[in-house]
Parts: C-alpha cells; structure tokens; sequence
C-alpha cells in the first residue's frame, strides 16, 4: 500500500500556482498525494481556472478533500469548523507527513499534524512580518510563526530577508531556503526575437494598442497589496503631452477594478488603461510591453517579476523583500519606494527608450532560479521526510 502525504493551503490558488510540480515530485517518488484546500472559496484565480485545476487533480490521480478554510486568518468559528474537518481527514487517513502552505493553512493544518503526531513541512511563501512592513504584521504573525516553528519539521523560506529571520528566530528543526517556486529558465532563453515580435504584434492586435506605443504591464491581484494604483498615481504626475502615446494593461482579477478605472477616468487616461482579467498568456504580455512594473508592498518572492526578468522584459519593482532578489543590478530594472509615485515617474520616463531586453551576461546569475535546480532541493526535503519513517 502507498503511503500518503497530505498538501494543505487555505486556498485552492496556492496549490494550483504553486505546487503542481511538487505533487508530481511526490508521486514519483511512490506517495499518493492528497490535497486539504477550498475548492469552493478558491482565491485568487479565475473560477475557469479553478475548475481546470480540478480536472488536473482527477487526471493526475491526486484526492482532494474540502476544507471550508475562510480568508486571511479567519473567524473564531470558522477556524474551529476547519479543525474539526481536519481532524475527521487525520483519522480517516495515516498521513506519513503533511505540507502546509499560507498563514491560515499552515497554522491550522501544523495544529492537528501535531496533535496526529504528523511530521509537517511548511513554505513560508512570505512571511507576513518584514523591513519596512507595518507593525501589525509583527505584532500578530512574528509570535504566531514563532510559536508554530516549534512543531515544524522542515521551515521552508523563499527570500533572504525571510531566511535570515528564520535561522535567527525560527526554531524548526531544518530551515531551508530555496528561490521560489522555479522558472523554466533555459526554455525562456529559447525563444527567439521573431517569436517575441510575433507575440508583441499579436498582444498589441487582441488590445487595440498602436504598434509604437509604449506600453505598461502588471500582473496580479487587483487588491491593495499589489498596489496598482501607484502607477496610475505616476502616469498622473505627467503632463498629457508625455503620457499622450503611453499605455498601461494590467493582467489580474480583484475587487479594485473600479477604483482603478475610475482613478485612470479622472486624469482622462481611461482610453489608455486596460484591466485584462486573468490571462494565461503572461510571457507574451511581457513581450508585449517596453517595461514591466511590480508595485507591490509586499511579496515573497514574486513569480511574475521574476519571469518578467528571465523573458528578457525590463523591470520596475518595488524595493522590498522577494522582488529585489532578483533585480540584481541595472541591466535587470530598477527598484522605487512603493509609496512614492513622483519616483516611479521619473523611473517612467528615463525608461521611454530602453531596449527590453536584458545583457548577455549578467542572464547567467539568474540560472540560480531554474526550476530544475529548485525541484532537486524539494525532492531531497520530501526524501529526507520520507527517510525518518
């Protein structure tokens, strides 16, 4: 009979974006994989998508299992239904060690493993506590992470900042660092400059925008955090004359879209600004477009930036943890302060000419984000779990 390992995260989205790869490392490896996760509040992903990841889930033979996790830390009520569906999950099933994804998640799935005497994993996909971030941060997810590392098995940490805060504080029995969920590095890399023209003419074609303009992109939730607004924020410190051939398209769903609109309405760009919904076709947004930027105010690692640099595509990112890890000097892009607009508009306009494509040289540091490289450290983590039993 095959032993079981139980994947865990509050929403379905961090299973799907982040952990496919994973799952198939578990089952080549002889463990039936089983997933803890909403399936019906499935987070930040588009409900097609949601249910494509389900049909993955049924061709690849993972079991899945509903767990009504609510979002962010919960309710007192709903956290107590969510425990008690996965202590009824733990006794159904002998899990050899579970691995537990986001705040919600990971605190809930390590306190019923602990109570099972399940052996836990979790990915810190970015703590919730950092430089610069807000107090709350530190005074309700620091203790929090700080208590649970003590029935963690294996920390695992995404960043620098994250791991040098881990090794510090953290009281796992193994701390880990790795850089993110991997890239496809070498395949980027192939892609010639006639498919990157094509892809640009295509994108450009589907949304109406001129052949010579200049174009903008983001991706990500429309949500406070990814910060979207300070772009517009940007665009509208310029004078019309300056931002008369500039566009700006962001690939993302959210609750912020009105905001968004109505704020680009107000300096009369609306014409120019165009909120994609979720799109698949992420690489040939980046080629698409003369730069990238990353506003956020606070990511883990931030996969998107990160492929917007492996694509060749030029990146303004916001200076925080995660997504300067890999703008690792100016042949990559440039870093602002995430809440200073009048700095991202002059990084806008120094940028109006700059070739989106990245030195041949400096292409070299980021093979360190390749996803074979990431895929052997997991499987040596799930290897040593697998060794303790």
């Amino acid at each position: 009979m095959k032993k079981k390992v139980l994947m865990l995260a509050a929403k379905a989205n961090m299973i799907q974006q982040f952990n496919h790869r994973n799952i198939k490392i578990l089952q080549n490896l002889g463990y039936e994989v089983h997933i803890a996760t909403n399936m019906v509040d499935f987070g930040s992903m588009s409900a097609e998508e949601n249910e494509r990841f389900k049909q993955w889930m049924i061709d690849n033979d993972v079991i899945d299992h509903q767990i009504d996790f609510e979002r962010r830390i919960g309710s007192l009520k709903g956290n107590i239904r969510s425990i008690k569906q996965l202590r009824k999950l733990f006794k159904e099933i002998d899990f050899t060690f579970v691995h537990v994804h986001s705040p919600l998640g990971s605190v809930l799935g390590r306190l019923v493993a602990k109570r099972f005497k399940v052996p836990a994993i979790y990915t810190a996909h970015g703590f919730h506590f950092f430089k610069g971030g807000p107090k709350s941060g530190w005074l309700v997810f620091y203790p929090l992470e700080w208590a649970f590392s003590f029935i963690t098995d294996t920390l695992i940490t995404i960043n620098d900042e994250d791991y040098e805060v881990a090794k510090k504080h953290m009281h796992a029995k193994n701390i880990v660092k790795i850089n993110g969920i991997g890239v496809d590095v070498e395949q980027a890399w192939r892609v010639t400059d006639e498919e990157k023209l094509i892809a640009r003419r295509n994108v450009r074609k589907e949304l109406d925008i001129p052949e010579n303009a200049f174009v903008i992109s983001s991706v990500g939730e429309l949500s406070n955090r990814k910060n979207h607004k300070v772009v517009l924020e940007a665009l509208k410190i310029m004078c019309a004359k300056q931002r008369e051939n500039i566009y700006y398209i962001i690939a993302g769903t959210g609750d912020n879209g009105k905001m968004l609109n109505e704020l680009a309405a107000s300096f009369n760009f609306k014409n120019h600004f165009k909120l994609l919904g979720y799109r698949s076709d992420i690489r040939d947004i980046n080629f698409a477009s003369n730069i990238v930027i990353f506003p956020s105010f606070q990511e883990g690692l931030g996969v998107s930036g990160l492929e917007t640099v492996i694509n060749g595509s030029y990146l303004i990112g916001s200076d925080v943890r995660g997504i300067k890890d890999y703008i690792l000097d100016g042949s990559f892009g440039d870093t602002f302060n995430p809440r200073n607009a009048k700095q991202l508009e002059k990084l806008i306009k120094n940028k109006v000419n700059t070739s989106n494509l990245n030195t041949e040289l400096n292409k070299r540091q980021l093979l360190q984000f390749d996803v074979k490289i990431i895929d052997n450290v997991m499987k040596e983590i799930y290897q040593n779990m697998k060794s303790m039993w």
